[in-house]
């Protein structure tokens, strides 16, 4: 990997105006801007033997869900790339040739996205976006890395991708769930609780999430009174609920799935009616929550609860990124809920961006940049300003829509923004405050 992979510093700068994306694509008899690379394009064999020699062409595969319960997410993920490949297009594309997209339905498990990959590697993309699942990138993580193909999930968040081996062709634009963790034990030490509960869904995704909270905690002086984890096929939480409570913890910390999360949820509401704790919750459980969930838990109990999510953005969102969604939705005509939208729109423009800086459509090369453009040169938000300073033989530091995007020498995002949310009465959530963290924990 590019020893540019590192953490670059904070600054201030102007948001590009995003806005500006339906004129890029409407636009199309503008002068594009032209993505030349400096060096002459790399045309030899690889010497891994599953990456593709460079045709020219950079072809991006979706796996994105379409179907299952992650299909909102996968809504929102897929209309981002299309409007980042054709604002690229309608500016030149990359290396002066338009970029093409291969779409294919993620699905609802493992097995089905795993042949829906393999249909991806058959069609010969260079670089994937997706997976959006922690647990199918989780079990399609060794096949990704053998496969010859770059991908970046926009929202795998699980910490079990953190140390993997083979992390060179797998980069991700959603934070790590260990800085989700440290913005968890923030939100429990500024309820002024002493100690706190944990419960957690037992799997691959929750066990690791909730020792990161653990240590988050225990560094807070926070002593934890429970540590329990929850099986999903459990129809019944009542008894785990009440062995948590038992233990009189002055705070809950709950990290779930949105079907069993918010069935645990309602068992811990309807267990503490009586005395209303704290309770803290991921972002799993911020969508969906149905006024039906909502509705079987008392307002006193409503009051108390909390989640804190990473800024994913909603389509009412005020800042640059929600503009983004909104072009989304305007652009393609859909009902993007806008999660994971800008990430899904870095993911794209990362890959896109640094077949430009290798002057290659190899998936290797490609994954050797990734880094290099975003960090470390001068600062731009959007394909067209960055392309137009590859062009001028400048450095770049792609941030995105918005504006901190920094990607650490592991290929993930070295800090992020979070959001404290509640909910209203009609089960919308509302944004309550914002945490940055960073992956040293501060």
């Amino acid at each position: 990997m590019s020893t540019r992979r590192s953490a670059k510093l904070l600054r201030h700068v102007p948001l590009f105006p995003i806005a500006v994306l339906g004129a890029v694509l409407v636009a199309c008899s503008a002068a594009p801007v032209s993505t030349t690379p400096s060096a002459p394009p790399d045309s030899s064999v690889p010497n891994d033997p599953n990456v593709r020699a460079d045709d020219g062409i950079l072809r991006i595969g979706m796996l994105l869900p379409a179907s299952g319960e992650g299909a909102a997410i996968g809504q929102s993920a897929r209309a981002a790339v299309r409007v980042a490949v054709a604002q690229a297009n309608a500016n030149g594309g990359v290396r002066d040739r338009p970029v093409e997209l291969v779409i294919r339905d993620e699905g609802s498990d493992a097995a089905s996205a795993a042949a829906s990959f393999q249909e991806l590697v058959d069609s010969q993309v260079d670089v994937m976006v997706g997976p959006a699942s922690s647990n199918v990138a989780i079990s399609l993580a060794s096949t990704i890395a053998s496969s010859g193909i770059a991908a970046c999930s926009p929202s795998a968040s699980t910490m079990a991708l953190d140390n993997i081996p083979s992390r060179s062709m797998l980069f991700r634009t959603i934070a790590s769930d260990s800085l989700q963790a440290e913005a968890m034990a923030e939100a429990i030490e500024q309820t002024g609780s002493k100690t706190a509960a944990i419960t957690f869904v037992d799997d691959g995704y929750g066990r690791p999430f909730a020792q990161a909270l653990q240590l988050a905690l225990s560094r807070r002086s926070i002593k934890v009174s429970e540590f329990a984890g929850f099986a999903v096929g459990d129809d019944e939480f009542a008894p785990e609920a009440k062995a948590l409570l038992a233990s009189q913890p002055d705070a809950i910390a709950l990290i779930g799935d949105a079907d069993a999360g918010s069935r645990m949820l309602v068992a811990l509401a309807q267990a503490t009616d009586a005395k209303p704790r704290d309770i803290v919750v991921n972002d799993a459980l911020r969508r969906p929550m149905s006024i039906g969930v909502l509705g079987s838990i008392a307002p006193a109990v409503r009051a108390k609860l909390v989640g804190v999510s990473q800024n994913v953005v909603t389509a009412d969102d005020e800042r640059e990124s929600g503009k983004l969604v909104a072009d989304i939705a305007e652009l393609t005509k859909e009902t993007a809920s806008g999660l994971f939208a800008t990430q899904a729109f870095d993911c794209a423009n990362l890959f896109m961006l640094a077949a430009i800086q290798s002057g290659s459509t190899r998936a290797d090369l490609i994954a050797d940049e990734v880094g290099s453009v975003s960090v470390g040169g001068s600062a731009c938000l959007s394909f067209v300003a960055c392309a137009t300073l590859l062009a001028d033989a400048r450095n770049i530091d792609y941030d995105g829509p918005s504006g901190r995007l920094q990607l650490g020498l592991n290929g993930d995002p070295s800090s992020a923004d979070f959001e404290e949310f509640i909910f209203d009465p009609d089960g919308r959530d509302i944004h309550k405050s914002s945490i940055t963290v960073t992956a040293d924990g501060r």
